[in-house]
């Protein structure tokens, strides 16, 4: 079962490879991935997927992370938007959505934090108040990747009033392009910028609900899961330890030789990320992954970035290529998709002192 398993995965990677080896603009390469149905192949084959484990799904979102494509517009579009549709929408919304998102030609964000909330998902204040049979969505999200290439927008607003901080946030499907809706973009020091996204007055009708209302908290887990599992992080890392690879190939024997038991380390860490990674998604339960599991695989995929800019930048300098952009890029994984101090916080809570990984 397991070599089933790997060989099935190798041959979706591959045939990722071939798609993307007659080239083109990275949204062009997309929607060619669409039509062989390898963007969504863990979804349903009535919505363009393949019906297959999330943990294929993972195979082919490395594939296109160490192909240097928009591994992050990938994931949020199909794993966090199309799943939380596919998972609590209606038979109308999935009909509507999920076949646009595995054609590869319909990229959807997650608009979820906010300036002033940080990392607290439930301090928001952006709120959606009743409008007839629809609602009116007012207030302002933030650090959204790849934002003007949506026409969909996961959202989460503030419905009532509840008991808790956790009661009475409802989750809306919203074009980005609509009415009242402004995006404006917040330079990165390396790769495409993010964006934060006001709604003013936005009107959405009574189908843009996802899932009951003032109950979107419940659904924040699975929406956020697979984003935050560390794929973008760990097809960095892979990415990025080829190039310094390269470099080193260039330089002189004595170098070489002196750098082996380095580069031999960050293999080490990187295949390491990528195991726990992979237990993530395939211990999981249909699309449902450990919050737990999750928060280490983020942890880890992320350190093992930073070690291989980290050590790049040290050995190589700024380089050219992957190497300058390791160097540039690392740095925000500290605190980017959810800060490391709160994986460190669920991990520790969930296994004290004593205690092991499930």
């Amino acid at each position: 079962m397991r070599d089933e398993l790997d060989e099935r995965q190798a041959g979706l990677a591959a045939a990722v490879d071939r798609v993307a080896a007659a080239g083109g603009e990275p949204r062009e390469v997309m929607a060619r991935l669409g039509d062989e149905r390898l963007l969504a192949v863990h979804f349903p084959e009535e919505y363009g997927g393949r019906g297959l484990r999330l943990a294929d799904h993972a195979a082919v979102c490395e594939r296109i992370g160490a192909l240097a494509l928009p591994d992050v517009a990938h994931l949020v579009t199909v794993q966090a938007v199309g799943c939380s549709i596919l998972e609590s929408g209606t038979g109308g919304q999935r009909a509507r959505w999920l076949p646009k998102i595995a054609s590869g030609r319909l990229y959807a964000s997650l608009l979820l934090s906010e300036p002033d909330a940080g990392t607290d998902l439930a301090a928001i204040t952006t709120a959606a108040t009743p409008d007839g049979d629809g609602w009116r969505i007012r207030g302002g999200k933030t650090w959204s990747l790849f934002t003007p290439w949506s026409r969909l927008a996961l959202v989460s607003a503030r419905t009532r009033e509840g008991a808790s901080p956790y009661d009475g946030i409802s989750l809306f499907l919203v074009d980005p392009a609509a009415p009242g809706v402004t995006i404006t973009p917040v330079p990165r020091a390396a790769g495409e910028p993010y964006h934060t996204v006001t709604f003013d007055d936005v009107g959405v009708g009574p189908d843009a609900l996802l899932g009951r209302p003032h109950l979107g908290w419940r659904l924040l887990p699975r929406a956020i899961g697979f984003e935050r599992a560390g794929f973008d992080y760990l097809s960095c890392a892979t990415r990025w330890l080829a190039a310094a690879e390269r470099e080193v190939r260039g330089l002189p024997e004595i170098r070489r030789r002196a750098m082996a038991a380095d580069l031999a380390r960050l293999r080490f860490e990187v295949g390491n990320a990528r195991a726990v990674a992979y237990h993530a998604v395939n211990s999981a339960t249909r699309f449902a992954m450990d919050e737990f599991a999750v928060a280490y695989a983020k942890l880890v995929c992320g350190r093992a970035a930073q070690s291989v800019a980290r050590w790049a930048g040290l050995e190589l300098g700024a380089g050219s290529g992957g190497v300058a952009a390791a160097v540039a890029e690392a740095p925000e994984f500290t605190i980017s998709g959810g800060a490391q101090e709160l994986q460190l916080d669920l991990i520790a809570n969930e296994y004290p002192i004593g205690g092991a990984l499930r």
